[in-house]
């Protein structure tokens, strides 16, 4: 096996596969087994190059040759022949023999065909039978309790039951279910018969089935059926066990939040149960793990958590987005706790703006969803806010069709005022957004958060008309990053989208609609930032019309001068004619001036509001109407001295003067 080599060389292995120990023909070492098949490799590649035309001669002869049968091989093959067509025959009447043909198969079809078919009332038995019988295999022992049980539930639920009759049904059916009520609580019928038992029941009936059930509160807010009973308990229970109820979910909201059939009983104990203290521990679950077992109620946003602990923010973070993340891709976002969880993230989030794009980028589509709760509008606010042109269109088209009903919502409505503040692109907001609401103006006019948003269209942030706590929660959004045009710029170019729909409107509804005190701030606001337009002075010119109507004083039909809601919004029409006027815009007193007459302006001195709308002329201070107004009142300076109240008084020292 070990060979020295000579001349002083180094010892090798060397290992022979085939025959161990054998020498070479050469008297040498054993070959390896890598140098034996490099040879015979090398000898056969020599030997098919020499003999390569000798193959390819051999193949052609192969070719050309034709196997020749003898008689008696001839003589076999055609009884074989005769043969398989006598089969053939017998199988499918000397027709082509077919896959399909199988007499198997036919034989199986024609025995179908003798079966007797069952008709639809047939069939449906059938299928009762069947399902009964799955459900006694299912229910086993209590499935005929079950059936006595809805039989007697059908007289009970009844609304013409008498009240005697019900007392003693309601004692028989929990009879019949005491003791087997969570066998019977997980299916879709006998759940209803327990249900039942729990609002019709008396409070001895309720105790008994709280204390049967209270172990199992838990894994029935997860049962498809089972949650029914816990909301029934929620509804009819006493404050004890409802706190039980509370108590057994506690530190466990986050989880059970994240399961479609329990966040239903979570809500409802958010929305109807929970007290603010309680409200404010649901949201804590959501932090990180310690906020699951020790709450601090005072602590009411998670803003207040990170100032008292800045040491904790981190984990308090990564712990709220991760729950945010899969609350959306849930699809759990119907809820108020979610909207507030929400609401409070982007209140944090601003140095993450990444994670939070991702976010809103999972919300856009679902806002719509979101804004009839307030911390749901407030959210979308959010994702308005910080969205990029592109994103904040594809939100808004989420909500075509739905603007009017947006616009009445009591915190919708503040999503379509955050679009009139940040979205730069006018023309769009007009098309999809003012182009809707202009559709049905008599909903807008007639409806308090409608008026609202007309208000905000026209006056903005004029706190004459608009409140400032609502103002504040919209300038959080000013100076976003996304917003490039000038705000005033902006705002112009709404109102002059909004503006002849409006004023076309107004003048349908006169005169009526000058009269009602509800409609006549909003009319000022609209007056007050009403771009000039020809609807807008034609507009003036019938108002003044109307105005100048004479009437005499304590007639039963209203006028109006004397009607309170319309004498105030002259009147402020009449004080904003300043502004006009500085503009070089026509201005309300310049139609009215040519109407006054001898008959209206009798009308007008003999009473006290009338007097009031003459001050406010030459209070303007503009020079042809004052001294208009004081070459028409020559004449009546006999009627002036003999007025006494102090408008009159006021009024003949300033025509004096």
């Amino acid at each position: 096996m070990v060979d020295k080599m000579e001349g002083g060389q180094t010892n090798k292995l060397k290992f022979n596969v085939t025959g161990m120990g054998k020498k070479n023909k050469n008297g040498g070492a054993p070959s390896s087994p890598n140098k034996k098949f490099k040879k015979d490799k090398n000898a056969g590649e020599k030997k098919d190059k020499g003999h390569n035309k000798e193959n390819k001669a051999e193949k052609r002869e192969k070719k050309v040759k034709k196997k020749v049968y003898t008689d008696e091989e001839k003589k076999a093959f055609i009884e074989k022949t005769k043969k398989f067509k006598v089969d053939k025959k017998k199988l499918g009447g000397g027709k082509k023999f077919k896959k399909t043909d199988n007499p198997l198969e036919s034989k199986t079809k024609k025995l179908e065909k003798t079966k007797k078919l069952l008709n639809k009332k047939e069939t449906r038995e059938k299928q009762k039978e069947m399902k009964t019988g799955r459900r006694k295999f299912k229910l086993d022992e209590v499935y005929d309790i079950g059936v006595k049980a809805k039989q007697v539930w059908e007289e009970v639920r009844r609304g013409d039951c008498p009240e005697d009759k019900k007392k003693k049904l309601t004692k028989e059916l929990h009879d019949l279910v005491k003791g087997n009520i969570k066998k019977l609580i997980h299916a879709h019928d006998t759940v209803r018969v327990v249900e039942c038992l729990m609002a019709v029941g008396d409070e001895s009936i309720r105790d008994a089935l709280f204390e049967e059930m209270k172990g199992d509160i838990l894994e029935m807010c997860k049962s498809k059926y089972a949650h029914f009973f816990v909301m029934k308990m929620l509804k009819y229970g006493k404050k004890e066990q409802k706190k039980i109820i509370v108590k057994e979910l506690e530190g466990k909201i986050a989880k059970l939040m994240k399961n479609k059939i329990a966040a239903e009983v979570v809500e409802n104990i958010y929305s109807d149960i929970a007290n603010g203290h309680q409200r404010v521990c649901m949201l804590q679950e959501f932090l990180d793990h310690q906020f699951r077992t020790f709450k601090e109620p005072e602590l009411k946003t998670v803003k207040e958590i990170i100032a008292k602990y800045p040491d904790r923010k981190k984990d308090i973070l990564t712990t709220l987005h991760e729950n945010v993340e899969t609350l959306i891709r849930k699809g759990c976002y119907n809820h108020s706790l979610v909207h507030n969880v929400l609401y409070n993230y982007f209140e944090t989030c601003h140095e993450n703006p990444k994670q939070r794009g991702e976010i809103i980028e999972q919300l856009k589509d679902s806002l719509i969803h979101m804004v009839h709760t307030r911390e749901g509008a407030y959210t979308a606010l959010h994702c308005l806010w910080n969205s990029n042109p592109k994103e904040r269109k594809t939100t808004i088209k989420t909500f075509k069709t739905f603007m009017i009903k947006t616009a009445k919502e009591e915190y919708g409505h503040m999503f379509l005022l955050g679009i009139f503040d940040c979205v730069d692109d006018t023309k769009f907001v007009g098309q999809t957004v003012i182009s809707e609401l202009m559709k049905d103006l008599d909903t807008l006019f007639s409806d308090k958060y409608g008026v609202r948003v007309l208000k905000y269209l026209f006056g903005r942030r004029d706190t004459t008309y608009f409140n400032k706590e609502f103002a504040e929660i919209l300038e959080k959004g000013d100076g976003n990053e996304h917003s490039k045009k000038d705000i005033d710029i902006r705002h112009k170019e709404l109102a002059a989208i909004a503006a002849p729909p409006v004023i076309k409107f107004i003048m349908e509804k006169f005169p009526d609609n000058l009269m009602l005190p509800s409609t006549s701030i909003l009319l000022q606001c609209i007056f007050k930032y009403c771009p000039d337009s020809p609807e807008l002075q034609e507009c003036f010119a019938q108002m003044a019309k109307l105005l100048a109507r004479p009437f005499a004083k304590g007639d039963e039909a209203p006028n109006m001068v004397e009607n309170q809601a319309s004498s105030m919004l002259f009147k402020k029409l009449i004080i904003q004619d300043k502004d006009r006027h500085a503009a070089g815009h026509p201005t309300f007193t310049s139609f009215l001036m040519p109407l006054l007459t001898e008959d209206n302006i009798d009308s007008w001195l003999n009473c006290n509001k009338g007097c009031v709308l003459f001050l406010n002329i030459l209070d303007l201070l503009v020079p042809e109407y004052t001294a208009e107004l004081k070459k028409k009142m020559k004449d009546y300076k006999t009627l002036l001295s003999k007025l006494q109240h102090k408008t009159a008084v006021i009024l003949k020292e300033k025509l004096a003067a």
